[in-house]
């Protein structure tokens, strides 16, 4: 991977993409593909293939935009039978 991507310092995760470029896609619907070439997350809130944010640090809570000027955090977790 590429030693000078800007990676965020205290990101509970990030992946590094590569824009497939389909041209008429950004032209008539402003959308863009991503290859992702590289993915990591920290152990804190991921192991085993599972995201463990019920028990993260409260700096490590992913942040959802959800309109008006509003965000969540994850962190409560419901098992679904």
């Amino acid at each position: 991977m590429e030693s000078h991507l800007p990676l965020v310092v205290g990101c509970a995760a990030w992946l590094y993409c590569e824009l497939i470029p389909i041209e008429q896609n950004q032209i008539d619907h402003d959308l863009f593909i991503g290859e992702i070439k590289g993915a990591w997350a920290d152990s804190r809130v991921f192991k085993e293939g599972r995201w463990l944010f019920e028990d993260a640090p409260d700096g490590m809570r992913s942040l959802h935009y959800i309109a008006g000027k509003r965000f969540y955090k994850t962190g409560s977790l419901l098992d679904v039978e």
